[in-house]
């Protein structure tokens, strides 16, 4: 089970108390620009974790969500 936690910059995922991924994020006016996803350990669905979490945020925050990293804009592709 992870531990979702949305600081500045960053979406983080936290599993026993370790950093198991990350997404690097700023916002610009009215987008949500992902700039890096990182997992930590693969197979295991942490970047489309964090990544659902990212959008979540997006929806709260009356957000459009701008990929620029490969992983972002593979997982908004298969959102459509």
């Amino acid at each position: 089970m992870f531990t979702i936690t949305i600081t500045n910059n960053e979406i983080q995922a936290i599993e026993a108390d370790e950093l198991v991924g990350k997404i690097e994020f700023e916002r610009e006016g009215s987008e949500l620009v992902i700039l890096h996803t990182y997992a930590y350990q693969s197979g295991r669905g942490i970047g489309s974790i964090l990544m659902d979490a990212a959008v979540a945020y997006a929806a709260e925050q009356n957000l459009i969500i701008r990929p620029v990293c490969s992983f972002a804009v593979k997982y908004m592709e298969r959102r459509k």
